[in-house]
């Protein structure tokens, strides 16, 4: 703790990012400052109304590293990008919306297409959502079609290429076939004009557009064009219809609530544009119910708008946040133009305020149901489990172990932890093999579990290690169990073992612990429970032991190269993307990168090509 001592005495004045680790070295909690001398500090002062949540996260801190920025726009930004990255346990973290779909229209095309997508890439296009449902995102994109017949192939069209035969979609009206010459440029670019405004809530200038061309192609006696553009407005008006006006000044505004139980927080995000609801996300904050609403708030902020939604000209919250003008200005940076953040007390905008909470509350009501739910199936499981196993209690810590190689290199092993049945990932623990050099799985899983049970006797306050589990699973047979059980019986502990064996298909088959076995057909639902602890075990092993090797390929391959540092290492990395595809590159194109040069190109590619395969 010396280190820390000194790390706190030299804090300095100015705003900033404090990276809090524990003894693994593992990030715990990322933090902004003001000042960081004081608010760092803090955490290690007495205090009586200190919550259970920073006790328990001051007591694992082991050591502290800390950015200083130049304002707090900068630490804000920071904050969020450290925390997407190391995705601490003791952080509010926001999921990331890569698992929801969204609405894309690839305006930087010359004929834009429509489709549905889950990644949103600085690629020039279009992006709205994200949305939850994407059965839901699939009828709204149906009804768009049939508004706006948008082309969704990924056909390359020119205007001055050949045309192609019309496909099924423009006989059944929902393309309008560009490829086929059936609609001009100028016509198609108004389509996706219309969609675009559409989608963005501003069904009164479609409407507007509509109604103008409608009238000039009745005009010009184009009677039929005119009777489509008249249904479609048609169309919109019902559909328009049904949303309710909350404001006549047709504003665009985002209103977020909050509502809390003794554990977690849930917000929803209400969407107002033109004046009328369009649209609703809510999100569970799991683990947070310790925290203050305004801390909800600031950190939701910042992580909702950093993942491609929309940002509106104003938002409305429930509570307001510390650092409320840095992330309006960081929010403005964003969207090009002043975005106001406000704390409505009355009026509509309170209203609004008041039913994004509500909706809160049900969503967070819904959660709860639905673990109340999970958590009885799970209990159900686990006694017939226990049963099945013949064990004296119930398993609700179930520890799991598996071991991943690479030959001779890269040896390790995975301890994945399921709590009342469902994964407790912040317990997960990785091992890398310190006395096993060789490939050797039963030697690995015995080190393994006596480094893993060494810490408990030794009373870690890691909370990974510092309980026994009422089961352990290990990946393997019988002799797997039985080298566990040795040390576990020299240690002594008493704790089941069982090995989860595979068929011939590499499926889970059997539990066994050296005596007797089950076969897990027998009951499907004990299946499905060791098939996903097994499936666990294997991942979190299988991608320790890629990070290493792939860490081992590229260290290897670049640093052993003389006059290539780390500053050459990144340019060449960051120009070509990979060691692989530098030693595919040519001497002249290694040559090009900056500070590197012809005779120093050649001897990195001869060092390449002795280093063997790389990835």
């Amino acid at each position: 703790m010396a280190e820390l001592s000194e790390t706190l005495k030299n804090l300095p004045e100015l705003p900033g990012v404090y990276i809090m680790k524990d003894s693994d070295g593992e990030v715990i909690y990322v933090g902004k400052a003001k000042i960081l001398k004081n608010r760092v500090r803090s955490y290690f002062q007495y205090r009586e109304d200190r919550d259970a949540k920073t006790l328990k996260l001051v007591s694992n801190v082991e050591s502290i590293e800390y950015i200083v920025t130049h304002t707090e726009e900068e630490a804000l930004i920071l904050e969020n990008t450290l925390i997407k990255k190391h995705k601490p346990k003791y952080n509010i973290l926001l999921k990331d919306d890569k698992t929801y779909p969204y609405i894309k229209i690839t305006t930087q095309e010359e004929f834009p297409r429509i489709e549905i997508t889950r990644q949103v890439k600085n690629d020039g296009a279009k992006y709205f959502g994200s949305f939850v449902n994407v059965s839901a995102v699939r009828e709204s994109l149906d009804l768009l079609r049939r508004l706006f017949p948008i082309r969704t192939c990924r056909r390359q069209i020119s205007s001055d290429q050949k045309k192609h035969r019309p496909c099924l979609y423009y006989h059944i009206g929902l393309c309008s076939a560009p490829c086929a010459g059936k609609i001009s440029k100028e016509e198609y670019g108004e389509l996706v004009k219309n969609a675009i405004s559409f989608l963005e809530g501003r069904h009164d200038d479609v409407i507007k557009r509509l109604n103008e061309e409608m009238n000039k192609f009745a005009e010009e006696l184009q009677f039929e064009k005119a009777a489509v553009l008249r249904d479609r407005i048609k169309s919109i008006n019902e559909l328009y219809k049904k949303q309710a006006v909350y404001s006549l000044k047709f504003e665009e505004r985002d209103v977020i609530g909050v509502y809390a139980n003794t554990y977690h927080h849930a917000v929803t995000v209400l969407s107002v544009r033109d004046g009328r609801l369009v649209g609703k996300r809510s999100f569970v904050l799991e683990g947070t119910g310790m925290l203050q609403p305004a801390e909800i708030i600031e950190s939701f902020l910042v992580q909702y708008y950093d993942q491609g939604s929309k940002i509106p000209k104003e938002i409305a919250v429930q509570y307001e946040p510390e650092y409320i003008e840095a992330i309006s200005k960081i929010l403005s940076e964003k969207r090009g133009s002043k975005v106001y953040l406000i704390v409505p007390k009355r009026g509509v905008k309170a209203d609004l305020i008041d039913m994004a909470a509500q909706n809160a509350r049900e969503e967070l009501e819904l959660y709860n149901r639905k673990v109340l739910a999970e958590q009885a199936k799970s209990k159900e499981v686990l006694k017939k489990l226990q049963e099945s196993l013949q064990l004296e209690k119930t398993p609700s810590v179930i520890e799991a172990y598996d071991v991943s190689n690479t030959g001779s290199t890269e040896i390790v092993a995975s301890m994945v932890v399921f709590r009342d049945g469902k994964p407790d990932k912040q317990n997960y623990r990785r091992f890398k093999m310190k006395v096993i050099t060789e490939q050797n799985d039963y030697g690995s899983m015995q080190e393994t579990i006596l480094r893993r049970f060494n810490r408990y006797l030794s009373g870690s306050s890691d909370e990974a290690f510092s309980v026994l589990p009422d089961l352990i699973l290990i990946d393997g047979g019988a002799q797997h169990a039985n080298v566990v059980k040795e040390v576990l019986d020299d240690l002594g502990i008493e704790v089941p073992v069982w090995g989860m064996a595979k068929d011939d298909r590499h499926r889970s088959h059997r539990l066994v612990n050296g005596v007797t076995g089950i076969y897990l057909n027998k009951d499907k639902d004990i299946l499905r429970f060791i098939a996903s602890i097994q499936n666990e075990a294997h991942r979190y092993a299988v991608a320790y032991n890629k990070v290493l090797r792939k860490k081992r390929i590229q260290s290897s391959a670049l640093d052993s190269i003389p006059g290539v540092g780390p500053v050459r290492k990144k340019s060449l990395l960051k120009t070509f993307g990979s060691v692989k595809k530098i030693k595919e590159a040519s001497v002249e194109d290694i040559a090009k990168v900056a500070g590197i040069g012809p005779k120093l190109a050649e001897q990195i590619k001869h060092s390449l090509a002795l280093s063997g395969n790389v990835d």
